[in-house]
């Protein structure tokens, strides 16, 4: 294994954490808007840490790092049945389409969608539950090869469930016309040390190794993976594989999308977007434990779904909303 090179890191950068919204059932009232807090400076953040003993902020890496324009709306939901966007990842079969889905409330279905929203398909997942779908991503089907979808129920905000379930589906290999049916695999899973709410799920484009990141309102989040896949329908726990924090902002993870080449892992909080280089060794934990960097994040009011485009290092975002704006972050190679 070759050396790994150098990077140039910095302190919190001056950033302005947007106000966060907390998570709500469908159709449930608005919750009350929290404080707006500003990201002190480096410098006296670093003076006040250390006075009191606290643990100075994860750095950020400042070279190696995509080169970003800002982003750019490219389009909207369509009106209808998409009205909480809560995971988004692009197509393998069809790279001009994007795979979307609601949160919880739902009946358990997914959406296809243009790069520019136009609804393309829906499809309904047969042999699933909709208790909390909060991701989605795309990798190699448990039987080895083929390209599968993986939809995460795995939201817990009321910490009340003993077990959670990610599902996998052959993705569509057309598009169009009346909703189809689709039955999925089941893969019951449990945390090792309690329950736990999580937004984020990220599958390995190569070993499809499983990896949830989990979501809290303050502090350091828990990284959990699963090497291989179980038989569907087996019960599997979960190992602990660490711990992450973003750099500034909030502190809430809500999406993330691993590159299809492996190459680095997207994560979305409620106020950023965080890309982690990885190499082709790297498990996603080991790409996590890493210095991000931090990339455009689109102007959203709840933002939610991120996901790689394909064939470059453009990523998309979508907010959790009715006809909510696709918003797209032209990048080029680091």
């Amino acid at each position: 294994m070759s050396p790994t090179p150098a990077i140039e890191i910095l302190r919190a950068p001056l950033l302005q954490p947007r106000p966060l919204r907390a998570s709500r059932p469908r159709g449930g009232p608005a919750p009350g808007a929290l404080a707006r807090r500003s990201a002190p400076p480096a410098l006296a953040l670093s003076l006040l840490l250390s006075g009191c003993g606290a643990p100075e902020p994860p750095e950020v890496r400042v070279s190696g790092c995509p080169r970003c324009a800002g982003a750019a709306q490219v389009g909207a939901l369509p009106r209808g049945d998409i009205d909480e966007c809560s995971g988004v990842v692009a197509g393998g079969l069809h790279p001009d389409a994007l795979y979307v889905h609601n949160d919880r409330g739902d009946d358990p279905r997914f959406f296809a969608i243009g790069l520019d929203g136009a609804l393309r398909a829906e499809v309904k997942v047969a042999g699933a539950a909709a208790i909390d779908w909060e991701d989605i991503a795309r990798g190699p089907c448990r039987t080895g090869g083929g390209s599968c979808l993986f939809l995460a129920d795995i939201g817990d905000n009321d910490g009340e469930r003993d077990s959670y379930a990610v599902y996998s589906v052959q993705e569509p290999d057309t598009l169009g016309g009346a909703p189809r049916p689709s039955t999925a695999e089941a893969f019951v899973l449990s945390y090792p040390d309690g329950r736990h709410d999580a937004e984020t799920l990220l599958i390995h484009p190569t070993t499809g190794a499983l990896t949830l990141v989990t979501k809290v309102n303050k502090g350091i989040s828990r990284i959990y993976e699963l090497p291989a896949l179980p038989a569907p329908g087996a019960p599997a726990t979960l190992v602990g594989a660490g711990s992450i924090e973003p750099p500034a902002g909030s502190a809430r993870f809500t999406g993330g999308d691993v590159r299809p080449d492996g190459t680095g892992v997207l994560l979305r909080t409620s106020s950023h977007v965080l890309y982690y280089p990885m190499t082709p060794d790297q498990t996603v934990a080991q790409a996590l434990a890493g210095s991000p960097c931090v990339l455009p994040s689109p102007d959203e009011e709840q933002a939610e779904a991120i996901a790689w485009v394909p064939g470059g290092w453009d990523y998309v975002t979508i907010g959790e909303g009715k006809e909510e704006p696709v918003h797209r972050v032209s990048c080029q190679a680091p």
